[in-house]
């Protein structure tokens, strides 16, 4: 029996942390991750429980945060 798709509030925030300019990724008001700016032009998704995996573009960054939080909820 599958799953019925269910709508998902999904929030992009920006802040600053430890000065730098960071997007926040939350879901149901829940942060799922961090994408911040590499020296090399390149971005790194940040999950809470692995090291950043660094990615070429911000979109491509908060693409795996999302997969990554819909692979284990």
């Amino acid at each position: 029996m599958s799953k019925k798709n269910r709508p998902v509030e999904v929030a992009i925030d920006e802040d600053n942390r430890d000065g730098k300019d960071v997007l926040v990724i939350k879901v149901k008001e829940k942060e799922v991750g961090v994408v911040t700016p590499t020296d090399d032009g390149g971005f790194a998704a940040k999950l809470f429980d692995d090291r950043p995996i660094r990615v070429k573009t911000q979109n491509e960054a908060v693409e795996l945060l999302l997969s990554n939080y819909n692979l284990h909820h």
